[in-house]
């Protein structure tokens, strides 16, 4: 993983992105222990317009983030996808993620195979919610990457862009951290329209393709387990979950665990 670190061209440097974490927070609490949000500046004019994350920002708002809720993928939105896989397939760290997991049995050698299964892992809509019946109501990036709200809290909701973005709009309150790791890993506790979220993790500044990368790594390479690896000579955790889905295992959930 300490390649695709160095690889990753378009992590948010620290001239694009500051953030204050402030107090400490209680996790079993929903008392605000930050007066001040947790980004203070983004460059969105350099960082957004860049073609990862600009094709990622296009399908955070294709989702009902209510759990229950049944998706439907419209045709633009299957293209809002293909663009965003396209683009981060051409990215050097998805190129050095593929060549891992096709050495290890774990993908085909043809990168538009590779791309293939990143869509059915992440973007095949399946049912979570026990009150949704066989409705599908989710899949992988929308849990991970837009987060999802239950009758009582927030699920998933790894991404430190989203965050920013929800933070931005005025529908989350971010209530204080609770760890911080290097590099740059941030456990952060929040609101989301007025549903908690205990603890949800992130690498902050990471690109798209970075995350996407990495969490896809674990996931095929050690699924239903910790993945342990070193960044930057820093030891870091990722869990993922998988769920079975017409004779496939997709992600149930990915994230950094400490």
């Amino acid at each position: 993983m300490t390649k695709l670190w160095y690889d990753d061209v378009n992590y948010a440097t620290s001239r694009e992105l500051l953030y204050n974490i402030q107090s400490h927070a209680d996790t079993k609490s929903s008392s605000d222990h930050a007066s001040n949000r947790l980004f203070s500046h983004l460059d969105e004019s350099h960082l957004f317009s860049r073609p990862t994350y600009s094709t990622l920002l296009a399908l955070l708002n294709n989702y009902y983030r209510n759990l229950g809720t049944p998706e439907h993928q419209t045709y633009t939105e299957d293209a809002e996808v293909s663009s965003f896989l396209t683009e981060i397939s051409k990215s050097q760290i998805m190129v050095e993620a593929h060549k891992f997991l096709y050495s290890k049995g774990l993908a085909s050698s043809s990168m538009t195979s590779f791309v293939r299964q990143l869509k059915t892992i992440w973007f095949t809509l399946y049912s979570r919610s026990s009150h949704s019946g066989s409705s599908r109501d989710t899949c992988a990036f929308e849990h991970v990457f837009v987060g999802e709200t239950t009758n009582s809290k927030v699920d998933g909701f790894h991404s430190w862009i989203q965050f920013y973005l929800q933070e931005k709009a005025g529908h989350l309150n971010y209530l204080g951290y609770v760890f911080t790791r290097r590099p740059s890993v941030v456990a952060v506790h929040f609101s989301w329209y007025s549903k908690i979220k205990n603890v949800s993790t992130f690498i902050m500044g990471t690109s798209p393709e970075f995350d996407m990368a990495m969490l896809t790594t674990c996931f095929l390479a050690r699924p239903n387990s910790l993945c342990q690896f070193s960044i930057d000579g820093q030891d870091v955790q990722i869990k993922t979950y998988d769920v079975p889905h017409e004779r496939q295992r997709l992600i149930a959930t990915a994230y950094v665990y400490n």
